[in-house]
């Protein structure tokens, strides 16, 4: 049985994209919280913020990452939202059943990561460029006692092209030990 692998970081790391990009290079599972959540309520985080509350929100989170947590027959890799390991209850549960990643990309490159999808992150609708930027600042520094507890730092600030994506993929499997889908070619 093995060990889940469990991505954490902050908004625009890249968490999704690597899981995706993992799931179709190397023989695991990916998982993305955020996702299986809105699965549950019918609509996206933002909706569910809006008509549930962060509350509903985080109890969902929780539940589903439990569920998840479990050691499995294949190499499984969650992508947790931001804030999930931001409850110490959720991150005593990733640091004893799997290993924990901190995903970090630039900060330059989070920010305009965020700044070319608007409407995607609420959290920064309405923002100047100057304001997301004290934004992101403000948010790390509150959830750096939590992302510095992470078992392992990955950069992931390569994540923006195919070429990017590919090479940050092959880098994730040879740090991490996973088993490829395809031969060497």
């Amino acid at each position: 049985m093995l060990r889940p692998i469990f991505l954490i970081g902050y908004m625009a790391c890249g968490k999704t994209t690597l899981g995706t990009a993992l799931a179709e290079a190397a023989d695991v599972e990916f998982v993305d919280l955020d996702h299986q959540i809105e699965r549950q309520f019918g609509c996206s985080v933002a909706q569910i913020f809006a008509t549930r509350g962060e509350a509903a929100f985080r109890c969902a989170e929780a539940e589903t990452l439990q569920a998840f947590a479990e050691p499995s027959e294949r190499q499984r890799i969650i992508g947790c939202g931001g804030g999930t390991p931001c409850r110490e209850e959720n991150l005593q549960l990733m640091l004893r059943s799997g290993l924990v990643v901190l995903l970090q990309a630039n900060r330059e490159i989070t920010l305009q990561r965020i700044l070319d999808a608007p409407g995607k992150r609420p959290r920064f609708n309405g923002l100047n460029r100057a304001q997301a930027e004290a934004r992101i600042e403000e948010d790390l520094a509150a959830r750096q006692p939590f992302y510095s507890r992470a078992h392992r730092v990955f950069d992931s600030s390569e994540l923006d092209t195919a070429e990017q994506i590919h090479r940050t993929v092959e880098k994730f499997i040879i740090e991490f030990g996973l088993t490829t889908k395809y031969p060497a070619k």
